[in-house]
């Protein structure tokens, strides 16, 4: 029999090898045909056929064709089903939709900033980056809004230098494409396709009749049936389960509020704690908080955040050192006023043990006057970055006029 990875001949194998590739194949997510007429067993990675989109905007439209153009060679290697789109009010169906944007930096510092959407699992790209670490500075994670029903990912770069955004900005968008879709899988050799190039000159495996003189065959079918296939599948389901029930991070978050209308001022103030509980078995670490107003312009926050640069002057201490709850980021009130999302974090470091809760107390949302049958809404979101688990609230604040 002729054996191809990922499209590439790897020589002949022994009838009795069969099962052993299904068993690889269900093990990991891989592709398998079994050609009988032709006698050809066909292995190609996880990412084959995924459906990806792609838009690259940057104020150059040849770079952007240069740079749509490299992302599409390089991904359609890995069995990727890559489209260039420019339109993109609404994408429904396909694995990922990916973006890359560029502004020009006030600086020669280079920096990049990684937005998702809701139906994206979080991801730690900040990790797969840090090749770039002495050249490009990673300046953290923000939503997008829902636009489309499709995972959405956003590679923001903020850069002077052209040639870099030519020469780095298909690799990285190639970084993030492939750690999207294989997610905390850990990548092979045959995911990445590179395995080919470890071929020796010579043949591989033949079944020559040295071979079958050296290893007996067994004496039952080599071939797995399609219910004894499922249910290699079904075993290694169930082990996933019992793996993830061994140690699963999982919060409830909500909000508890009082609506308070001050019809003087034709204002409505709302009085709020947002609250973190862990329902897991394993301490949740450091969460990031994001408030989404919407409309953005018409909703003010209040309370007791204090600004970064404030935080060691006015923080409550308490035993421990500095305590409260703090905006992140320098330009935290620039981007809230662009984008309607506010994002904090705790002065200190933060562990929510299983079975405990901790809370943001004390806040203050102002919502001013909306014409008839229009809405405002606050939204509440929880990134537990290090431990790779996004979370939105139970409820939220909705307001209609």
């Amino acid at each position: 029999m002729k054996l191809k990875i990922n499209n590439h001949d790897w020589g002949s194998i022994p009838a009795y090898s069969l099962s052993a590739i299904q068993f690889f194949c269900v093990e990991n997510n891989y592709h398998f045909n079994w050609n009988k007429e032709e006698q050809i067993v066909e292995v190609k990675s996880s990412l084959h056929r995924k459906k990806v989109w792609l838009s690259v905007n940057t104020s150059n439209e040849k770079k952007n064709h240069d740079i749509n153009e490299k992302v599409k060679e390089v991904l359609t290697h890995y069995g990727i089903d890559i489209s260039i789109v420019e339109n993109t009010e609404w994408l429904s169906d396909g694995d990922l939709f990916i973006e890359l944007v560029s502004s020009k930096a006030k600086s020669d510092k280079r920096f990049v900033s990684i937005g998702y959407n809701e139906k994206l699992n979080s991801i730690n790209l900040k990790k797969n980056l840090s090749n770039y670490k002495d050249e490009l500075h990673f300046n953290g994670y923000y939503l997008l809004p829902e636009r489309h029903s499709i995972p959405h990912l956003r590679c923001s770069l903020q850069c002077k230098d052209e040639e870099f955004l030519l020469n780095e900005g298909p690799s990285i968008l190639t970084t993030c494409v492939l750690k999207t879709l294989l997610g905390n899988q850990k990548p092979t050799l045959l995911d990445l396709n590179v395995l080919h190039f470890l071929k020796t000159t010579g043949k591989l495996v033949e079944d020559t009749g040295i071979n079958r003189g050296e290893v007996k065959k067994p004496n039952r079918n080599t071939e797995i049936d399609d219910k004894e296939y499922e249910e290699i599948k079904k075993q290694k389901a169930d082990r996933k389960i019992r793996e993830a029930q061994v140690k699963k991070p999982s919060a409830e978050i909500y909000f508890d509020y009082n609506l308070l209308p001050n019809r003087k001022l034709e204002r409505y103030s709302i009085k709020a704690d947002f609250f973190i509980k862990n329902t897991g078995n394993v301490d949740l670490l450091n969460p990031k908080i994001c408030f989404r107003m919407n409309p953005p312009d018409k909703i003010e926050i209040g309370g007791q955040i204090i600004p970064p640069e404030m935080s060691d002057i006015f923080s409550i201490q308490g035993q421990n050192g500095a305590q409260g709850w703090k905006y992140i980021g320098e330009d935290w009130l620039e981007k809230a006023f662009a984008t309607g999302d506010y994002w904090i974090e705790s002065i200190q470091e933060c562990v929510i043990p299983p079975g405990e809760k901790i809370a943001v107390e004390g806040l203050q949302f102002t919502l001013e006057n909306l014409e008839e049958q229009e809405s405002s809404t606050i939204l509440g979101f929880v990134l537990f970055e290090e431990q790779e688990l996004q979370l939105s609230s139970n409820n939220k604040i909705m307001i209609t006029f």
